[in-house]
């Protein structure tokens, strides 16, 4: 690849989350529902994988490594780049992954493979890293914008995810849907940027009037008084929630 070839936008130019207790932007959605997922999954995985080190994969700044540390875990960080609080113990792209003099019991991979560009070399570095025996922890989106660009290559189905798995030495142990359709309306909305496209006066009428009633339904969309007392069924959902047993 020459200079001229290269993408002007590197993956360093992104800010990751240092936590995933303050969510805010158009993703707090998705933060809140897969930040909560984690936190009722991880413990028990923890406790199941013995003494063993957890590899935290596409960690960025490591929001999760305060509770794996709290669970008395050795906590490895991998990614493609060095953080700001450099702390990433493994330089490497998922797909090139090395073979570990041992596997690890435990992986954490979370809102990292629609970003890797070939989802089966992904799966087979996976494997690689996961001692036989071994659980992968995983989330990934189902219905996000587009984001970090361009490097946002795929969303997956619980069933794309579990075809993945088979054809690379894991099974599924679990699965969820995480995110309410209320989740998504709010995600949607709040992605929107309405801008004038004139400068007359009723262009930018238009423009305030339509911003104040997307912030407004964003908000009742957020409350949880809207869908209290009711169930709400969909097949749209925010993101996949799985947990891999490596074979």
């Amino acid at each position: 690849m020459t200079v001229s070839e290269a993408p002007a936008v590197t993956l360093s130019s992104y800010p990751h989350r240092t936590d995933y207790e303050h969510p805010s932007g158009r993703d707090c959605w998705t933060v809140r529902a897969v930040n909560a997922w984690v936190r009722e999954t991880l413990p028990a995985c923890i406790a199941a994988a013995g003494s063993g080190a957890v590899l935290d994969v596409g960690c960025g700044e490591q929001p999760f490594r305060p509770l794996v540390e709290s669970s008395r875990r050795r906590y490895v960080g991998m990614d493609v780049e060095q953080n700001q609080a450099r702390t990433v113990d493994i330089l490497s792209t998922l797909e090139a992954a090395p073979s570990p003099a041992e596997g690890y019991p435990l992986i954490l991979c979370t809102e990292v493979l629609e970003h890797v560009a070939d989802i089966g070399a992904a799966f087979a570095g996976l494997r690689r890293l996961a001692a036989s025996g071994g659980a992968v922890v995983v989330t990934v989106p189902f219905v996000f914008p587009l984001h970090m660009e361009p490097y946002d290559f795929r969303r997956l189905t619980l069933h794309g995810i579990a075809r993945l798995a088979a054809d690379h030495g894991f099974r599924v142990e679990s699965s969820a849907r995480l995110g309410r359709l209320t989740d998504v309306l709010a995600m949607l909305i709040a992605d929107a940027s309405v801008l004038p496209a004139s400068r007359s006066l009723f262009a930018k009428a238009k423009v305030v009037l339509l911003r104040g009633a997307a912030a407004l339904l964003v908000r009742v969309l957020d409350s949880r008084a809207l869908s209290a007392r009711v169930a709400i069924n969909s097949n749209t959902y925010l993101s996949n929630g799985v947990v891999l047993r490596a074979q």
